[in-house]
This record gives structure tokens, C-alpha cells and sequence, in this order.
């Protein structure tokens, strides 16, 4: 059986759609106050995300740094394992 429903007495206006998440939105500007503030936030977000990534590239240690450590007293460059630097300075009483 084939039941039609009836047409509306009264109809609605179209809902407005969230241009971020294109759901139906109930606000008046037509935008869900939680996708505005990630539209707004979306640029310093991006600055942040390029400034950690350049940081993350500059703190990148070299290859080879963690076999390698520095003498505090006459900045040669000495294997990580060796307690005592040519110049006799005790690497590992820091």
C-alpha cells in the first residue's frame, strides 16, 4: 500500500549550511561559532607549525654529534666513550 504524506501548510526556508563543515547551521551568520574560531585560528596555527619545523631542523643534531662530545677545556671534539680528553681534562667529572 501507497501512502503519500502530506504537503506542509507551512514551509521553511532553506537551513543555512556551515561553510567550514557544511552542516546545517542555526546561528545567525550561518557559521558554527567553533568553526569560526578554527577559520580564525587557522593562519597563526600555520605560523606555528612552520616556526616548530624550522626550530626542529635547527636543533637537529649532525651526524655522528652522539658519538662525539666537546672538552670544556680546549674544545676538541672527543669520542663519547673516552673518559679523558688528549689535553688530560676528566670528561666525566662535569
Amino acid at each position: 500500500m501507497h501512502v503519500l504524506k502530506p504537503d506542509p501548510i507551512f514551509h521553511q526556508p532553506p537551513q543555512k549550511l556551515c561553510p567550514i563543515c557544511s552542516a546545517a547551521s542555526y546561528s545567525r551568520d550561518g557559521i558554527h561559532p567553533q568553526c569560526a574560531v578554527q577559520q580564525a585560528d587557522e593562519p597563526r596555527s600555520l605560523r606555528l607549525r612552520l616556526k616548530r619545523r624550522e626550530k626542529a631542523k635547527a636543533d637537529k643534531p649532525k651526524q655522528g654529534s652522539w658519538t662525539i662530545k666537546k672538552c670544556p677545556k680546549c674544545d676538541a671534539q672527543v669520542h663519547a666513550r673516552r673518559a679523558k680528553c688528549d689535553c688530560g681534562h676528566n670528561l666525566d667529572s662535569r
